[in-house]
């Protein structure tokens, strides 16, 4: 069965190389043509990056309270991103006060610079902490994760998912061994909240008590100067502007549907009312909470237990966006690695090649319409997976080797006698 898992592999890293220099093609020709031209881009590369280098500029020219101020954000949006495609709009701050304070810095570059310095980060984090995961199998993993279409769009909108990402991703591969290191990374994760949920359920499930203790510290120590520096009007502001955007955005705005790859925005495209979509997504995001704390509270292996944490975390989600999936490549990675020591089957391989492209399959869903996101449905089947290779801790391949090596075992030492 290693064999088998070497060639798939081979295959995998050989097709994620054609990929990876074609994401490499198109995201030089988008940076290239936005950092040579003279005005405004109407799209470019790190779009995105706009609303954080325009709320840290705000915070530093007027007050931290004004990033909440929509039409003072978007007079400074404006000078930056142009054409048809923002006229008279701009993207709302709606981060809370924890993670403006890392972006004051970049405000006082000039915006190029800034992006530049956001993206280096974000892809050195994002590398380095999946490298943690997939060392195991080998150098040659690395090239599906640097292929993953999820880092590219996350990288070429200059959204901060590949931090986040990192985040989480360095968390669980250092739990089993520095729980307080893990701690300190999962604190980190407040900077955007809603994807630090599941973590504390975790933790508590594995009797983790060291890693959350050192995460609650960390949190409250992050909160904490964020309001001695921000001020402490921060922080019902951003609660006010978040009720809003979901009200408006959310609930009201189907444009926004088409880029959400949750079960939430699956519904209402399907014509659900507001209250029943909450309802169905939370009909998917219970039963995969109670899934995930059944591993972690029994015995599963680490890497499943990490997997399933990633799965139920996207799961949950009545909001995420396709940047976001940047985040499944952290139960890819850990199912892969669980794959390659205890042996995988080929329909568990190709399930993680699906798994794999879902962030190109989000965007075709944003272009054709009719088409939905597959997302949800590929996390279920991930989840069960997980579950199957649990419950079943010696697959075929594996328990056919074992009896082979007991048979030349007995065999060798009845020659012997």
């Amino acid at each position: 069965m290693r064999q088998l898992d070497r060639r798939w592999l081979f295959r995998v890293a050989l097709c994620s190389s054609v990929v990876l220099a074609i994401e490499l093609s198109f995201a030089f020709s988008l940076a290239w043509g936005t950092f040579t031209q003279s005005g405004p881009p109407q799209a470019g590369f790190g779009i995105d990056f706009s609303v954080y280098w325009s709320a840290a500029v705000v915070a530093l020219t007027h007050s931290p309270a004004a990033v909440f101020n929509q039409d003072l954000m978007m007079a400074v949006e404006q000078t930056v991103r142009s054409g048809k495609l923002f006229a008279g709009t701009s993207g709302p701050w709606l981060y809370p006060p924890a993670f403006l304070i890392f972006l004051l810095p970049l405000g006082m570059m000039p915006l190029n610079v800034a992006l530049t310095a956001f993206s280096c980060v974000g892809i050195a984090a994002y590398l380095r902490s999946m490298w943690g995961i997939v060392r195991p199998i080998g150098p040659l993993a690395l090239v599906p994760v640097a292929a993953f279409p999820g880092l590219w769009l996350a990288l070429c909108y200059g959204q901060n998912s590949l931090l986040t990402a990192a985040a989480a991703a360095a968390a669980l591969a250092l739990l089993p061994t520095r729980p307080i290191l893990a701690g300190i990374f999962i604190g980190l994760l407040s900077v955007k909240p809603q994807l630090g949920l599941i973590f504390p359920l975790a933790l508590i499930c594995s009797r983790q008590w060291r890693c959350l203790v050192s995460a609650a510290i960390c949190s409250f120590l992050l909160w904490s100067v964020s309001a001695l520096m921000l001020g402490v009007d921060m922080l019902p502001a951003w609660v006010h502007t978040v009720s809003w955007f979901r009200h408006t955005w959310i609930e009201h705005n189907p444009e926004i549907w088409r880029g959400m790859p949750t079960v939430y925005a699956a519904a209402r495209r399907a014509g659900a009312s507001a209250q029943w979509a909450y309802g169905l997504q939370a009909a998917v995001a219970v039963p995969a909470c109670a899934v995930m704390a059944w591993l972690w509270r029994g015995t599963a292996r680490d890497e499943l237990k990490a997997a399933a944490l990633g799965c139920c975390t996207l799961l949950v989600q009545p909001y995420l966006l396709y940047y976001d999936l940047a985040w499944l490549a952290i139960p890819i990675a850990f199912i892969a690695v669980d794959l390659y020591r205890h042996a995988g089957r080929a329909f568990e391989w190709l399930l993680l090649v699906a798994a794999w492209a879902m962030p190109l399959q989000s965007v075709a869903a944003t272009m054709i319409e009719g088409l939905g996101h597959w997302t949800p449905a590929v996390l279920v089947l991930l989840l069960c997976l997980i579950v199957f290779r649990h419950r079943n801790r010696h697959p075929a391949g594996q328990t056919a080797e074992h009896g082979r090596s007991k048979l030349s075992d007995l065999s060798g030492r009845a020659a012997h006698f």
